[in-house]
C-alpha cells in the first residue's frame, strides 16, 4: 500500500481541522462559564460552586487539551488557519447590538406595551441616553484606535512643547484613571486635550456685499482665490486656514465630505452659482500656504448677518460664526448703517471683541480719513456706548501700509492675549479634574455605612435629576428633527403668508411693483426664521437647565469639577440662515383688486406666486431642511458629549458612594498611594485655595 493511500484526503483533513477548531471553541465556552461564575455580574446566570483549587485544575486541563489539539494537526501536517477577524470588529458588532437594545427602551418603542406617562417617558429617554452614551464612548474607543489613545496624544503634546506642567499632571491623572478603572474621566481628559491641541485664533469678517471683504482677505493672505464681486450664499461661512497646498474641503448635508481644487471655490460660495445653497453645503474650509495663517490665525469669511441683524441681538447670536474677534467692514464711501450697528452690538453681547475697518480708504484724503474715523467712533459711542478701535484700510498698493498697520497693532496682541487666557482656562480645568479624580479615589475608600441616610437620599435625587436632564436632551433631539422636517414641507403655508403680506401692502398703498420681490423674499425668510428662532430659544432653555443640573449635582457631591457658564451656550452658534435665493417674482396688483375681498385677492395672489416660485421655494426649503437637520444633530451631539463628560463622572461617584462596590482590602494601599502622588502633584495655587 502506498504512502499516499495511507494519508488523509483533503476532505478528511478539512473535517479534522474543523473539529479541532470546534473543540477549541467549546473550551473557550467553558472558560467563559468559569469567568462568569467568578465575576460580579449584575444579573448572574451561574452560581459558583468551584473552589479556587478546582478552577486551577480545570484551567490546567483546558491548556493540556489545547496543546494536544495543536499536536494532532501538526502530526498530520495540517496548517492551523490564521485569525482573520479583527477583535475590534467583533466588539463593534456587539456594541452596535447593545446600542440598538438601549434605543428600544425609548418611549416611542415602549408604547407598544401600553401608554407611557409623560414623566416616565422622560425617565425612559434618560435611561436610554445613559446606556447609549457609555456604549458609544466605548465604541469610539474601540473603533478609533490611536485617536482615542490618551497616552499617545499626551506624549505628542509633550514633544510639541505645550505647557509642561499641564501635560505632566494630565499624564499622571490619565495613569491613575487607567489604573483604577475610572473610565468616566476619559471624556474630560479628552476634552482638555482637544483644547491643548487646538492652536487657532479665528477672526470673522462681517460686511455688506461690495464692502470689500474678499478683496481685503486676498490682500492680507497674499492670494487671489477668494471670488470678488459675488453675492455669497447666506448659510455658510468660509474658513481660511493654513495648509501646505491650496485646497478646498467641503462638507455636505447629503453626502460625504470632498476635496476640490481651489478654482472650484466660486461654484460653492456664490449665490449665482449655488442658488439657495441647492448643493447642500454645510461647511467650507480653504487651505492656503499663507504666512499669516501659519501661527494658528484663521479667518472666517462670513456673508454677514444681513436682515438677521434687524432682529434682537439675542436671536442673532445663534447665527454668529465661532470666532475670537469680529471685524466689521464698512465702505469708506458709505455710512454706518443700522445693520452694521446691530452686528457690532451682537458681537459685544456675545463677549466677542470687535474691530471696525473702513475699506477703500485710498479714495479719501488723509484729512478725510481722520474725519470719517472720528465720525464712526463717535456714532458707535453715541448709539452703543462702546469705545472701539476703528482703522482705515485699502487693498491698493500705494495704501497697503494701512491694513498692515491694523494687522500688526490689533491682531498680534489679541492673539497673544487669547493664548494666555486659554492657558489659564486649561490650568483651571486640569485642577478641577484632579480634585474630581481625588474625590473618586477617596469615595472608594469610604463605606456606605459612613454616609448618613439623608445624604444617600440626596444622592438618589441627584441621580434622578441627571437622568431626567439626559431625557430632556433626547426629547430636544426629536423636537429639532421635527422642526427641520416640518420646514421642508412648509412651502404652501409660506406662500399663503407671503400672499397675505403682499395683499396687505397693496391695501395700504405701501408697495410699488418693484418692491414686491423684496417683500416676497423677506416674508419667506421671516416665516422660516420664526420657526428656527423658536427652536433656538428652546435649545437655550435646555442648555441652561443642563448647566443648572450639573451645578446642583456637583454641589451635593462636594466636587469642583463643573462646567463653565459658556461651555454649553457657545455650542449654539453658526445656525444656518435660510436662503430662499433670488426669487423671480413679477407680480402686479390685479385690475379689480379694489372690489375683490382680501381672502379672494389672497387666494389669487397665492396661486400666482405658486406658479412663479413654488418649485424654487420647495428646492430652497429642501436644502435648508438638510442644513438645519445636520446642524441640529451636530450641535446636540456636541452638547451631549459635554454633558456626559460631567454627568458620567457624577453618576459613577454616586454609584461608589451608595452602591456595593467597595474595593478589596489589597486595593486600599494602591488607592492611598495614588492619592498621595496626586496631592503632591497639585499646583501650589490650588493647594493654597
Amino acid at each position: 500500500m502506498s504512502e499516499k493511500s495511507n494519508s488523509l484526503n483533503s476532505n478528511h483533513e478539512r473535517r479534522l481541522s474543523v473539529t479541532c477548531r470546534y473543540i477549541d471553541k467549546l473550551l473557550a465556552d467553558i472558560e467563559t462559564s468559569l469567568n462568569i461564575s467568578a465575576s460580579k455580574l449584575a444579573f448572574p446566570h451561574y452560581a459558583s460552586d468551584l473552589s479556587p483549587a478546582q478552577r486551577r485544575v480545570i484551567e490546567d486541563f483546558i491548556s493540556r487539551i489545547r496543546a494536544q489539539l495543536v499536536r494532532v494537526l501538526d502530526g498530520q501536517g495540517i496548517e492551523r488557519p490564521p485569525a482573520d477577524i479583527p477583535v475590534s470588529r467583533s466588539l463593534h458588532t456587539n456594541l452596535t447590538f447593545i446600542d440598538i437594545a438601549a434605543e428600544e427602551l425609548k418611549p416611542e418603542y415602549m408604547r407598544g406595551y401600553g401608554e407611557v406617562p409623560p414623566v416616565a417617558a422622560i425617565e425612559l429617554d434618560g435611561i436610554a441616553a445613559e446606556l447609549q452614551g457609555l456604549v458609544r464612548q466605548l465604541d469610539r474607543y474601540v473603533t478609533r484606535g490611536s485617536k482615542e489613545n490618551l497616552q499617545e496624544r499626551l506624549e505628542k503634546l509633550e514633544r510639541s512643547g505645550n505647557p509642561e506642567s499641564d501635560v505632566t499632571l494630565l499624564k499622571k491623572l490619565e495613569s491613575v484613571v487607567s489604573e483604577h478603572g475610572l473610565v468616566e474621566f476619559r471624556s474630560a481628559i479628552s476634552m482638555i486635550l482637544d483644547r491643548l491641541e487646538e492652536n487657532s485664533f479665528e477672526i470673522a469678517i462681517f460686511g455688506r456685499v461690495s464692502s470689500g471683504k474678499s478683496s481685503l482677505l486676498n490682500a492680507v493672505l497674499e492670494t487671489d482665490v477668494l471670488p470678488v464681486g459675488v453675492t455669497p450664499i447666506t448659510a455658510v461661512p468660509t474658513r481660511l486656514v493654513h495648509g501646505d497646498m491650496p485646497a478646498v474641503h467641503v462638507w455636505f448635508a447629503n453626502r460625504t465630505p470632498e476635496e476640490f481644487a481651489i478654482a472650484k471655490l466660486p461654484e460653492l460660495v456664490a449665490e449665482q452659482l449655488n442658488p439657495g445653497n441647492e448643493k447642500h453645503v454645510t461647511r467650507i474650509v480653504v487651505q492656503l500656504p499663507s504666512p499669516r495663517l501659519r501661527d494658528g490665525i484663521a479667518f472666517v469669511d462670513t456673508p454677514g448677518l444681513g436682515s438677521l441683524a434687524t432682529r434682537g441681538a439675542a436671536e442673532t447670536f445663534a447665527y454668529l460664526p465661532r470666532c475670537d474677534l469680529g471685524v466689521v467692514l464698512i465702505d469708506a464711501g458709505s455710512t454706518l448703517t443700522p445693520d452694521d450697528l446691530k452686528t457690532i452690538q451682537t458681537l459685544y453681547e456675545a463677549a466677542i471683541p470687535a474691530n471696525v475697518l473702513l475699506s477703500k480708504a485710498d479714495l479719501l484724503t488723509v484729512k478725510d480719513r481722520h474725519r470719517v474715523i472720528d465720525y464712526v467712533k463717535s456714532h458707535i459711542k453715541d448709539e452703543l456706548n462702546l469705545d472701539l478701535s476703528v482703522h482705515a484700510v485699502s487693498v491698493m498698493a500705494e495704501a497697503e501700509s494701512l491694513w498692515r498697520q491694523w494687522f500688526d497693532e490689533d491682531i498680534a496682541p489679541l492673539y497673544t492675549q487669547r493664548q494666555e487666557l486659554k492657558a489659564r482656562s486649561i490650568r483651571r480645568k486640569v485642577s478641577s479634574l484632579q480634585q474630581a479624580v481625588e474625590s473618586a479615589l477617596r469615595s472608594q475608600l469610604r463605606r456606605k455605612e459612613q454616609i448618613s441616610p439623608q445624604k444617600i437620599e440626596q444622592l438618589r435625587v441627584v441621580e434622578t435629576e441627571l437622568r431626567q436632564a439626559g431625557g430632556r436632551l433626547e426629547e430636544m433631539k426629536k423636537a429639532a428633527r421635527n422642526v427641520a422636517n416640518e420646514l421642508e414641507y412648509s412651502g404652501a403655508a409660506i406662500i399663503r403668508l407671503t400672499a397675505a403680506t403682499v395683499v396687505e401692502a397693496w391695501s395700504k398703498q405701501r408697495a410699488s411693483e418693484d418692491a414686491i420681490p423684496a417683500i416676497v423674499r423677506n416674508t419667506a425668510a421671516w416665516a422660516v426664521q420664526e420657526k428656527t428662532d423658536s427652536l433656538r430659544k428652546r435649545l437655550d432653555v435646555l442648555v441652561h437647565k443642563l448647566y443648572d443640573t450639573l451645578q446642583a449635582a456637583a454641589k451635593v457631591l462636594e466636587i469642583e469639577d463643573v462646567p463653565g457658564q459658556q461651555e454649553f451656550s457657545e455650542t449654539l452658534r453658526e445656525m444656518p440662515a435660510f436662503d430662499p435665493g433670488q426669487l423671480a417674482v413679477q407680480l402686479s396688483r390685479p385690475f379689480l383688486s379694489t372690489v375683490l375681498g382680501a381672502d379672494v385677492l389672497g387666494s389669487i395672489t397665492s396661486k400666482r406666486l405658486t406658479s412663479m416660485i413654488g418649485g424654487q421655494l420647495s428646492n430652497s426649503l429642501a436644502a435648508y431642511h438638510a442644513l438645519l437637520y445636520d446642524w441640529s444633530e451636530r450641535t446636540l451631539n456636541q452638547i451631549q458629549r459635554r454633558f456626559d463628560a460631567y454627568a458620567n463622572n457624577y453618576r459613577a461617584q454616586i454609584d461608589r458612594l451608595v452602591g456595593d462596590h467597595a474595593p478589596a482590602s489589597e486595593r486600599h494601599a494602591e488607592i492611598s498611594r495614588d492619592l498621595e502622588i496626586l496631592e503632591k502633584a497639585r499646583p501650589e495655587s490650588s493647594m493654597a485655595s
